[in-house]
C-alpha cells in the first residue's frame, strides 16, 4: 500500500477529532448537534486510521529489511498481512475499551471464545498460515529456489501464499503443497546455501583397463567440458567393483539445478569421446561361459598406439605397416599436471600426439600476461610446424591434467614422409590452414614475408618442408 494515503487519512482523522473537541466552527454544537454517536464515530475513525498508518509503516519496514538482507525474492506478503491483522486487532481492542468504554476483560473473553470457535473449525488452515510465516521468517525457502520434497518431487518455488507453497517443475507442471505439510516433513533446498551444486555420473569400465589410466582420462574429460565449474575442482573416484567391471564416479559442480542435466549430458559425451580415443569402451552386462580352462586374467597396461594413431586424422592416410613403424619409433612420455611440455621459442624437431589428458596452449605477448589460445584433447597433435618446417616452437603447451604423450622425432618421420609425397602436400595444406590467420608466425623474417606474398601460404610451407626433408612436396 502507498504510505501517502494512510498518512493523509490519519492526519484528517486527527484534525477532525481536534476540531470536534475544541468545537471549532461550531462543529460539535451545531453541525453534529443531536448526534450522540459522533464522538464514537470520530474515535473509531481515528484509531482505524492509526492502525492503517501503522500497517503501512510495518510493510515499509519489512521490505526495507528484506532489501538490506538482499533477499528481494523472498515473499514478505504473508508476513505483512499477518502483521496488519495483529495491528488492526490491537486497534479493535483499543476501540472497545477506550472509545466504547467496555472493560478489557470482557472484550478479551469474548474475543477468546470467538477465536477458539474459529480456530477449532479452521485448525488446518491456521496451521498452514503459521507454517507459511515460519518458512518466511526462517528463510529456509526463497522464491527461485529448487526444492525436493519428501515424496521426491522437485520444483522451483514461485509463490508462498497463506496456505500453500507452489513449485514449478522443469516440465512446466505445478506442484501445490500445504505449508504445514512442507514444514512438517523433510525437504531439500537444492539452491542453498549456494545455487551451485555438485552432480555425479557413473561409468563402468572393464577390469582389464588400469584404474589410474581411466581416472586420468575421465578427469581430463571433466575439465574439458563446458559448464563444469572450475572450483571446486571436478574429480573421479573408484566407487565399486561390480559384476561387469569397475564403476567410476565423476563428481563435478554445475551452476544450478536446471543446468545439471545439460552439463551431465555434455560430460558423458566428452568422456565417451576421450575413452574412445584411448581405445576404451564402457562395459555392458555380460556373462562368461567357459567350456575350457580360462586364461589368466590381468590388468592390461599396454597402450595400442597403432589403434590410437588410426583414429587421428593426421595419420589416417598411412597404412598399417607404416603406422606400426611410427608406433615402434615413437616414445610414450608421462607428464604430471601443470608441467610444461614444450616452450615457445625453443628449437624442436618432434611431433606430439595426445594419448590421454588435457593440455593448454598459451602464447606470450610483450608486456602482458600469456594469452590462452585453447586446449588440446586426446587425439590432438602439436609440434607439426617444428617437425615439418624446422621453425621454433610457436606456443607453450602445458599439461592441465596428468597426461600421456607420444613423441615422434624428425629422424623417425623423415623416411616415412619421403615415401608419401602426397601426404607431405596434405600436411602442408593443413599447416597453411592453421596458420593462415597468423602469418607472422610463419614469416619470422622480412624475406619470408615477401616469399609468402609471392607463393602463397600453402606453397611457402611446402617449399620449406621440401628444403628441410630434402624432398619435393607436391
Amino acid at each position: 500500500m502507498r504510505l501517502a494515503t494512510p498518512i493523509i487519512a490519519y492526519s484528517a482523522a486527527v484534525a477532525l477529532s481536534w476540531a470536534y473537541e475544541r468545537d471549532l466552527g461550531g462543529l460539535r454544537s451545531t453541525i453534529l448537534a443531536g448526534e450522540p454517536s459522533a464522538r464514537f464515530v470520530l474515535g473509531i475513525a481515528l484509531w482505524l486510521a492509526a492502525a492503517w498508518l501503522a500497517a503501512a509503516l510495518f510493510e515499509r519496514l519489512v521490505l526495507r529489511i528484506m532489501r538490506r538482507r538482499r533477499v528481494e525474492n523472498q515473499l514478505p506478503k504473508l508476513l505483512i498481512d499477518v502483521g496488519a491483522i495483529l495491528i488492526f486487532f490491537a486497534a479493535g481492542l483499543v476501540i472497545v475499551t477506550h472509545v466504547l468504554g467496555q472493560p478489557l476483560g470482557g472484550a478479551l473473553a469474548t474475543s477468546g471464545v470467538l477465536a477458539a470457535i474459529i480456530g477449532f473449525s479452521v485448525q488446518r488452515t491456521i496451521a498452514d498460515v503459521a507454517a507459511g510465516v515460519s518458512l518466511n521468517l526462517e528463510q529456509s525457502i526463497r522464491l527461485g529456489d529448487w526444492i525436493e520434497t519428501a515424496s521426491g518431487a522437485i520444483g522451483k518455488a514461485i509463490e508462498i501464499t497463506w496456505r500453500t507453497a507452489r513449485l514449478e517443475t522443469l516440465d512446466g507442471q505445478m506442484i501445490v503443497i500445504p505449508n504445514s505439510a512442507l514444514s512438517a516433513s523433510q525437504f531439500i533446498n537444492l539452491s542453498a546455501p549456494r545455487r551451485a551444486m555438485r552432480a555425479t555420473r557413473k561409468v563402468t569400465i572393464d577390469y582389464a583397463v588400469p584404474a589410474d589410466r581411466v581416472v586420468q582420462i575421465l578427469t581430463a574429460a571433466l575439465k574439458a567440458t563446458d559448464g563444469v565449474e572450475p572450483r571446486p575442482e571436478p574429480d573421479v573416484i573408484v566407487e565399486s567393483c561390480e559384476a561387469s567391471g569397475i564403476a567410476y564416479t565423476m563428481r563435478f559442480w554445475v551452476a544450478d539445478y536446471p543446468s545439471s542435466f545439460t552439463v551431465s549430458s555434455a560430460v558423458f559425451t566428452t568422456a565417451l569421446n576421450f575413452l574412445d580415443q584411448a581405445g576404451i569402451a564402457p562395459v555392458y552386462p555380460k556373462t562368461d561361459i567357459t567350456l575350457i580352462a580360462p586364461r589368466e586374467r590381468h590388468i592390461d597396461r599396454h597402450i595400442d598406439i597403432v589403434a590410437i594413431l588410426r583414429r587421428t586424422p593426421f595419420f589416417a592416410a598411412f597404412d598399417d605397416d607404416t603406422l606400426q613403424l611410427i608406433a615402434r619409433a615413437g616414445r610414450l612420455r608421462d607428464y604430471a599436471a601443470n608441467s610444461e611440455i614444450v616452450r615457445e621459442g625453443d628449437v624442436g624437431a618432434s611431433l606430439f600426439v595426445v594419448i590421454t589428458g588435457l593440455l593448454e596452449v598459451t602464447k606470450a605477448i610483450a608486456g602482458k600476461p600469456p594469452r590462452r589460445l585453447g586446449q588440446l584433447m586426446p587425439g590432438s597433435i602439436f609440434g607439426e610446424m617444428s617437425l615439418l618446417t624446422g621453425a621454433s616452437r610457436i606456443a607453450t603447451v602445458s599439461a592441465t591434467t596428468a597426461a600421456t604423450i607420444l613423441e615422434i622425432e624428425k629422424s623417425e618421420m623423415e623416411p616415412v614422409l619421403a615415401r608419401y609425397p602426397d601426404v607431405m602436400a596434405r600436411f602442408g595444406q593443413l599447416i597453411a590452414e592453421r596458420e593462415m590467420a597468423n602469418e607472422s608466425v610463419l614469416a619470422a623474417f622480412p624475406e619470408e614475408r615477401l616469399e609468402i606474398a609471392r607463393l602463397g601460404v600453402a606453397a611457402f610451407v611446402r617449399a620449406k618442408m621440401a628444403r628441410l626433408f630434402g624432398t619435393m612436396a607436391h
